[in-house]
């Protein structure tokens, strides 16, 4: 074996380089193209088997979907042939019409996945759909029209079960359709797995010729080229007496070596020349390259200074411990309205102000301000501070004092966030009083302790006790039993779902009032999106109505 391998070895010594890559190249080059040609290959096949697929899951979904739904609507028929009462018979058949819409759209859906050799199977099923729903609306139409019993003198005939029974028949004809043609998509699968291994294999060849490849290119070219160039790094570096590797090979390996031998004959020659010229050369560059790393470093941090400045939202103002403007950036300029000409570095707060009181925007004692400021100044002391424009702005400025003496301020307006503030005040009190005027009985509960931490004047007329006897205390401590403990097992139960129920109608024993006959209804609310923070019961007080219907 090691005998094949150093003979490979010296056949593939004999061809020149370029042969030696041109092979390997080419060699590569095929082995890529049957790789790719079996990816793309694979490709299609995994995409004609999801397009199969979904197709089929689509199909099995819409026959669920649709079986379900023609069992509903029978289901509400019979709702109506029991129901002796009208109200309840219009119910059911409010029901029964919204469930043949929802029949019609599934079989409209399902039309759109049927494939061109199902249609021969789907247009009988699509048309005897139509009788069965069109039975379906005559019946609901003449039980909201007269009543249930016009509805059960239609009756359910002979036709009707026929159409019925038909409806099964299609269905389980179309199940075995899509079934043989999951089995066929299974067997599709299957060869595809097949395609996956022989890309696989091909994937295999492809790394133990590259492997093969990496190594002969390795030992038979690159070292030598590596010890060609380590061998000229040390004649670069002065150690000129050496012996060039490889210099009697007749290939280009061996044209390069002996390049480097007649670069090492010239270099002895002019060494000493090079050895100063290069010390020079490198003082030169080393100062070159400081000089620049300086001027860089200067010209980053301005950058980054005037970019800061320019980019904050707030105004801001840097002063010298005598009050000179050191920096000051746009936003400060816009916020008082004073141009640059007027608010910029030299300047100083005199200045500024003397603009700003002939612009109106500022209103106050110049020389008591000026005193004030340097006042902070010298004293080092930070302050934060509100301060109303002439035209009703509200500004912020947060001073502090810097190292060195220096002053720093940032002007920030906050009118909207104080007129947000009031707005917000303004809703609370809103909502407070129209919680507290509605009819209906509200109740916020704590999510984790179930305690009431809110009753409005409606809840003390429905449990007809006052809201200091029901605050801080839990539905079991508040209702007699076994009232109580219901409520309290609701609350539990929709807090652990998050789900917003719909209002439940039941009777309850309250602390003060006896039995009412109400409809609660239950709101989990949360905060920031999380997990529930509150529970809000909302309660008609339907008794008067019950009992007059009684």
């Amino acid at each position: 074996m090691m005998t094949a391998w150093h003979d490979l070895q010296a056949r593939f010594t004999a061809f020149s380089v370029k042969d030696r890559i041109s092979s390997g190249a080419a060699v590569f080059a095929v082995l890529i193209a049957l790789l790719m040609s079996g990816a793309l290959y694979s490709f299609h096949e995994q995409r004609q088997l999801t397009q199969l697929l979904g197709s089929a899951n689509s199909a099995n979904r819409q026959i669920e979907r649709t079986n379900a739904l023609i069992y509903a609507v029978v289901m509400e028929s019979r709702g109506i042939y029991m129901s002796a009462e009208r109200n309840v018979a219009r119910r059911y058949a409010e029901s029964l019409l919204q469930k043949c819409v929802e029949l019609v759209k599934a079989v409209d859906d399902w039309q759109d996945l049927v494939r061109a050799e199902d249609a021969e199977l789907f247009g009988p099923f699509k048309r005897r759909i139509d009788q069965f729903v069109a039975f379906r609306r005559e019946m609901a139409r003449r039980t909201l029209a007269v009543g249930s019993t016009a509805a059960r003198e239609l009756g359910d005939n002979d036709d009707n079960r026929a159409v019925r029974t038909a409806l099964n028949e299609d269905l389980e004809r179309l199940a075995h359709v899509y079934e043989a043609r999951s089995r066929s998509i299974a067997a599709m699968a299957d060869q595809s797995r097949w395609v996956s291994l022989t890309l696989f294999a091909f994937g295999a060849v492809l790394m133990v010729f590259t492997g093969v490849a990496a190594y002969l290119l390795h030992y038979t070219i690159v070292n030598p080229l590596l010890e060609i160039a380590r061998t000229t790094g040390r004649i670069a570096g002065g150690r000129i007496k050496l012996l060039i590797p490889h210099a009697k090979r007749d290939d280009e390996i061996g044209q390069v070596a002996r390049a480097v031998e007649a670069y090492q004959d010239a270099a002895s020659r002019v060494s000493e020349l090079e050895l100063h010229g290069l010390e020079v050369e490198r003082e030169h560059a080393e100062f070159s390259r400081e000089r620049e790393q300086l001027e860089e470093r200067a010209l980053t941090g301005k950058w980054r200074l005037e970019a800061a400045l320019k980019n904050m939202a707030q105004g801001l103002i840097m002063l010298d411990k005598s009050g000179t403007v050191l920096v000051v950036n746009e936003q400060y300029r816009n916020i008082y309205g004073v141009p640059a000409s007027i608010a910029k570095p030299g300047a100083t707060m005199r200045d500024i102000l003397g603009h700003r009181v002939k612009s109106g925007v500022f209103t106050g004692d110049v020389e008591q301000y000026l005193a004030d400021l340097m006042a902070r100044i010298k004293a080092r002391r930070p302050c934060i501070t509100e301060v109303e424009l002439a035209d009703d702005h509200v500004i912020r400025i947060s001073e502090r004092p810097m190292d060195g003496g220096g002053w720093v301020a940032t002007h920030e307006d906050f009118t909207v966030h104080r007129r947000n503030e009031r707005m917000l005040v303004r809703a609370e009190y809103f909502l407070a009083v129209l919680l507290e005027n509605i009819p209906q009985a509200v109740l916020a509960m704590d999510a984790r302790s179930l305690r009431y931490v809110f009753v409005n004047r409606a809840t003390e007329t429905l449990l007809g006790v006052r809201r200091a006897a029901i605050l801080g205390r839990t539905a079991s401590e508040v209702f007699p039993e076994p009232t109580g403990a219901q409520l309290e097992s609701l609350d539990r139960e929709t807090l652990a779902t998050a789900a917003d129920p719909a209002p439940r109608a039941q009777s309850i024993a309250t602390p003060g009032n006896g039995m009412r006959d109400v409809v609660m209804r239950r709101l989990p609310v949360a905060i920031d999106g999380d997990e529930p923070k509150f529970l809000l019961s909302i309660i008609e007080d339907h008794t008067r109505d019950q009992r007059a219907a009684a």
